[in-house]
């Protein structure tokens, strides 16, 4: 017993599912072969922080002197607990502005930190604006201090919106206290 077998055109639904199901076997080869990694996000300028509107109190010598041995170590040798001083507040909170509840806009030029008089929720969405042409960074502090996440870390002129429940925020949008903006130009946040 012979069978002749004939190829029929396959219909729109087949082929459209042949079509897709090829697509993404496609992209999914193209994702194996990439390779990337997320780290720390860092302010572009590596170590370098913004200018403080105040200047430091006597801290210009980079070297110190031993009293002791009559040595001179440089202070940049030291090593410092980098992780700590990323992820907490970077000024005291005694120094943050409030951004009280009958505040729906915050508008300033530069760094700032402000302590928020209402909570947040996971559903919020955030507007921002930057007209500077260097970095753009605002993160977020809970209550004790500890860095949260990065609400936005981005370049120049930027306008866009975020979503609190979209942040990696293990404790939820709730839990955050306090907002650190960094910019070289006027910006505003609305919720």
């Amino acid at each position: 017993m012979s069978r002749n077998l004939t190829l029929a055109p396959m219909s729109g639904t087949v082929l459209a599912r042949a079509t897709a199901g090829v697509a993404s076997l496609v992209l999914a080869a193209t994702l194996t072969s990439c390779s990337f990694s997320l780290g720390e996000l860092e302010p572009v300028g590596g170590e370098t922080s913004a200018p403080a509107e105040e200047a430091p109190a006597e801290e210009t010598d980079t070297a110190e002197q031993d009293t002791e041995t009559g040595t001179t170590e440089d202070a940049a040798e030291e090593p410092a607990d980098t992780a700590d001083s990323q992820n907490v507040l970077p000024m005291p909170a005694s120094e943050a502005l409030t951004w009280g509840s009958d505040n729906y806009w915050l508008s300033g030029t530069g760094d700032a930190l402000y302590r928020l008089d209402w909570t947040p929720s996971s559903d919020m969405t955030l507007e921002l604006t930057h007209s500077g042409s260097s970095n753009f960074i605002i993160v977020t502090y809970g209550a004790d201090e500890t860095r949260y996440a990065s609400i936005v870390n981005e370049i120049g002129a930027y306008e866009g919106s975020v979503t609190l429940g979209d942040l990696p925020l293990l404790d939820g949008a709730e839990a955050v206290d306090y907002l650190h903006i960094q910019a070289d130009g006027p910006w505003t946040i609305g919720r």
